[in-house]
């Protein structure tokens, strides 16, 4: 993978779904970001929602650790976009009211570092979009 400045378009990861894979998306992430001019302070918001969102694949995506777990990064205009696409089918948990719980705020924690989420199911996955816009 090249990543170049102004060149760069698109670039693309696929990893086993296996935590121990999680700083192989970190360090994507991060060239990524670099490629395109990116702060210090933005580039690691960048790696802290790619490793929440990959390790989420990981753990909720995925049946096993054959399963693949695809990272792809595109520059869309003036925002750096992520994808992040599994083998699961995602369904909202509803929180009750009252105490947080320990787990399941990974959806609210990008949204805090990022500008941009979206996540779409369908038949064949879940797909965990975030985009962050280069200021």
């Amino acid at each position: 993978m090249t990543l170049s400045g102004k060149g760069f378009r698109e670039a693309e990861v696929c990893i086993t779904a296996d935590l121990s894979r999680l700083p192989e998306a970190r360090d994507f992430a991060d060239s990524c970001a670099a490629a395109l001019g990116f702060s210090e302070e933005a580039r690691y918001q960048i790696k802290m929602a790619a490793s929440e969102a990959v390790a989420n694949a990981v753990e909720h995506g995925s049946r096993g650790s054959d399963d693949l777990v695809r990272v792809r990064a595109v520059a869309e205009g003036a925002s750096l976009a992520f994808y992040v696409t599994d083998t699961g089918s995602f369904v909202p948990r509803i929180a009750p009211r009252g105490a947080l719980p320990e787990r399941g705020r990974g959806l609210a924690f990008l949204g805090q570092l990022m500008d941009e989420v979206d996540i779409r199911s369908g038949p064949t996955g879940t797909t965990l979009r975030f985009a962050k816009r280069l200021s």
